[in-house]
This record gives C-alpha cells, structure tokens and sequence, in this order.
C-alpha cells in the first residue's frame, strides 16, 4: 500500500537520466520494504520519551523510558535491516546515491544531499547513552545489537553490547536503539517521497521548492 506523501514535499518534479532497468527494479523494492516498515511502525504510536535522574553519588543514574518490549524493537529492527546492511540492494545510501547520480537538477540534488547528511547525523548521535556519561553513537548501537542479538551471534559484538550495559545499563541501551531506528527511519520515509513515482514509465523525482544547497557547509561534496 503505497504511504501518504505530503505535498510540500513533492512541490519539484526533476527528471532522472540514463536509469537502468535493474536500478528501477532495486527502487521500487525500496519502496515496499519502506511501505512494510512504516505499517510495522504504526503499531507503535507513543513518542519516545525517557527521564534519566542523577543519584546521589557520582556515576549513579536512575532510567526510565517507555521502550517497547524487546519482541516488539527486535520486529522494528528486522524491517529497518533492509535499510542499514550494507549487502541490502535496498540500503539507503545505496538508493540515495543511485538516484542523485541520475539526477541532473541542482535543487533536486541539493534535497538529497541535505537528507544525506541528516541521515549520517542520526547514525552518530549518541543522545540516549551521552546523558549516562558513556556516548555511543546510535550506528554502533544499532550494529551492536544487530550482530549479536537480533540477526548474528557474533562474540566479539556480544562481549562489546555487554560492555555497553555494565556502562550505561540495558534498558537504556534498547530504548537507544528504538531512538535510532524510529530517527534514521524519518530520513528513510523522505526518500521515499522523493521516489514514490519513479519507474520506467515515470522518470521523474520529486522533493520540496526550496535551494537545499545553500545551506551546504563549506568544503562539503555531494554523496
């Protein structure tokens, strides 16, 4: 079922160029595993909210959250794999990068460069875990949990997710990776209304009528 897309969103039509048959293909399972994640997410429709209370001596923290019980992440997790392994022809940076190599338009190119960077930003953030005096970065959190928990039984990751709890705690570390899910998602659904036309039939992307590229920091390049 195709997602809603609002119409600030799309306002910029920019055609793509030279677009193989395969990379048609590889968009639109994109946009289905997106369609899939967000009907996952729905089932969840709290904010993520947590309160991190000091202690009375140094280093001790009180934590709470209203994370979703582990089934329930370990489900939004197996959805956003497909948008985080690096073997997934549905990754984001893969589709990201093959659409923008298409695409001649400077403002166009300028959106997917601006949700690029967004992207890399919620991957490094550390906003659960920096606040309990131990900063991981969600990109870690998420492999860590990924790899020794929910998809692999790697030691070595096990020993390092182990790690990361006597630090920080469990339950702060899965209500970090429930953050980082639902943040790189947001990243994941805008792309999703940049190609939630784009075929064969229908070369043609969209995205907001606005010079992204303005804001561009200097010395940055395109993705």
């Amino acid at each position: 079922m195709q997602l809603p897309v609002f119409e600030h969103m799309i306002r910029r039509q920019s055609p793509v160029v030279g677009m193989e048959a395969e990379e048609f293909s590889d968009i639109a399972l994109f946009r289905d595993r997106v369609e899939k994640l967000a009907n996952a997410q729905n089932k969840y429709q709290n904010i993520p909210i947590s309160k991190t209370t000091r202690g009375e001596n140094a280093g001790e923290f009180t934590f709470e959250a209203n994370t979703p019980d582990m089934e329930e992440v370990a489900s939004l997790a197996r959805n956003f794999r497909f948008f985080y392994a690096d073997k997934e022809p549905t990754q984001f940076q893969k589709i990201l990068t093959k659409v923008l190599r298409r695409t001649q338009d400077e403002w166009a190119r300028g959106y997917m460069n601006f949700l690029a960077r967004q992207y890399k930003e919620a991957m490094k953030a550390t906003q659960v875990s920096v606040a309990l005096g131990h900063p991981v970065p969600n990109r870690k959190i998420i492999d860590l949990w990924f790899n020794s928990e929910f998809f692999h039984s790697e030691k070595s990751k096990k020993q390092e997710l182990i790690d990361v709890h006597a630090a920080i705690g469990e339950v702060p570390s899965l209500f970090q990776l429930y953050v980082a899910i639902a943040r790189c998602s947001s990243g994941v659904r805008a792309l999703y209304s940049v190609v939630h036309m784009l075929d064969a039939t229908h070369q043609f992307i969209y995205s907001p009528n606005h010079h992204f590229s303005q804001f561009q920091p200097s010395g940055a390049r395109d993705v």
